[in-house]
């Protein structure tokens, strides 16, 4: 009985594992995801309505003001600083590259 009982608590730690353990990004980090995902599955547009569809559904799905103020901040200053504004933001989301953005720089 007690073998089988570790070994049903061993499924379910292992399916937990599987499933990524529940563990959800916190807030910040989803929207940074988002943010960086926002231009993808518009290859048919061109780059300039791709970027404004990709901003338009940032606006929409934005929930930190944190990554808000980033984007406001990013349209703003000059492409040769936006690396060093984004490198902070992308660092605490654990983001090493963001596609969105790299194509804006």
């Amino acid at each position: 009985m007690a073998r089988m009982m570790r070994t049903l608590l061993l499924v379910s730690v292992l399916s937990l594992a599987a499933c990524g353990g529940g563990k959800q990004d916190d807030p910040f980090t989803a929207d940074m995801k988002m943010i960086c995902d926002a231009g993808k599955g518009h290859d048919d547009v061109p780059p300039e309505l791709r970027r404004i569809e990709a901003l338009r559904s940032i606006a929409e799905k934005v929930k930190t003001a944190e990554a808000a103020r980033l984007m406001a901040s990013f349209a703003q200053v000059a492409p040769a600083e936006r690396g060093a504004l984004l490198a902070p933001a992308l660092a605490k989301a654990g983001i090493k590259r963001c596609a969105l953005f790299a194509d804006w720089q």
